[in-house]
């Protein structure tokens, strides 16, 4: 359990950091937040995956995780489309859905420019998905961040998501916590410490 609690701690701190760069600097300045917020919600949903077992004795966790569910499944695939692998097949549908990007391909790119693509492909990644009927499967409508009701929705659900998955990783913290012995030998602890080998680590085990 030590590990999960580890990892609990880590993903509530990255989730929690990104609400409130969000917050203080808004959607466009904290691009880079935004996309460690999508690391996130995907660790985060592998995490609870993982950690059913508990509910067990903890049956709020498990409620409390169902009312974040659906929008953290949204920025996992986010996560997977726009953050982890930018693949070719997400950037072709973002030329055909914002022509201006072919148009300036051929400018000076600033940072600023680069930021502009970044939410154009965001917004593809975010149009992309939808179930085998090609039904929104979060919003109602296509989202363009050029119409503000639209931003505003992405915006909302973001933040609400940050705060419920924070909260429920904050009860699971809790929980962990009474199920994790520290030891009293630390002379031990540091003994192995002076013995460890390290290899390459393959594949994931959680």
């Amino acid at each position: 359990m030590e590990a999960k609690l580890l990892k609990c701690l880590v993903i509530r701190n990255d989730l929690a950091e990104a609400a409130l760069e969000i917050r203080n600097k808004g959607l466009y300045l904290a691009i880079a937040h935004l996309k460690t917020a999508f690391i996130g919600f995907h660790n985060l949903s592998d995490f609870e995956t993982s950690i059913r077992l508990i509910y067990k004795d903890h049956r709020e966790l498990s409620t409390g995780y169902a009312t974040v569910a659906p929008a953290v499944e949204f920025f996992s695939y986010l996560r997977n489309k726009f953050t982890g692998h930018l693949t070719d097949e997400l950037l072709h549908k973002a030329i055909e859905w914002k022509p201006e990007l072919l148009l300036t391909l051929d400018r000076e790119h600033d940072a600023a420019v680069v930021l502009i693509y970044n939410f154009w492909i965001l917004e593809t990644a975010i149009n992309s998905y939808v179930d085998p009927d090609e039904k929104h499967k979060l919003f109602d409508t296509e989202t363009d961040f050029n119409h503000p009701p639209d931003k505003d929705r992405f915006v909302e659900t973001l933040l609400t998501t940050l705060d419920g998955a924070v909260a429920f990783l904050q009860s699971v913290e809790a929980a962990l916590k009474t199920l994790v012995t520290v030891p009293e030998d630390n002379l031990e602890l540091w003994k192995k410490a002076g013995l460890t080998d390290f290899a390459y680590i393959k594949g994931k085990k959680r």
